[in-house]
């Protein structure tokens, strides 16, 4: 059984996603028996994932900027933009994509249950020692980021 988790302010472990998407891990499976992964997601204007199909739950709280957010309903992707504030809790097995829209950079809290979505970060992406995005995005290694996927049962979406 884990012990109580506490992550001091700024010292939780961040990867370059994609090229452009900060990922900082919060709270793991480590530190939560599992049981959840809490992560802040900060995205540039007109980047984010393309439509897949995760293993986990996850639920996004906005905490700045602007979304949309594509979510499968009747077999086929459908639009739903949240702001500052909103929740939207995607559960496992649902087809999904999202990126930012707003002019400044989208900050997100995920929530995955259970955890794993942090050590999927940390495989797919690049150590990276600031919280903010590059100011342009980075070329990534797209096998690793693949392998990944496979590895913790990441879909794309069809």
């Amino acid at each position: 059984m884990a012990e109580r988790a506490f992550t001091p302010a700024a010292a939780g472990k961040s990867h370059l996603v994609l090229g452009s998407i900060v990922c900082t891990t919060l709270l793991g499976g480590a530190e939560t028996d599992g049981n959840i992964s809490l992560i802040e997601v900060c995205c540039p204007q007109g980047m984010g994932p393309s439509p897949h199909v995760d293993p986990w739950r996850e639920t996004f709280y906005v905490m700045e900027g602007e979304i949309e957010f594509l979510l499968e309903g009747g077999g086929t992707l459908q639009p739903l933009k949240v702001a500052s504030g909103d929740v939207v809790s995607i559960p496992a097995g649902l087809g999904h994509a999202f990126h930012a829209v707003s002019q400044n950079q989208a900050r997100i809290l995920i929530i995955s249950a259970p955890a794993g979505l942090e050590a999927f970060f940390a495989e797919a992406g690049e150590p990276l020692f600031a919280r903010t995005p590059p100011t342009a995005p980075r070329p990534f290694d797209r096998a690793r980021f693949e392998a990944a996927t496979d590895r913790y049962g990441i879909r794309a979406f069809r």
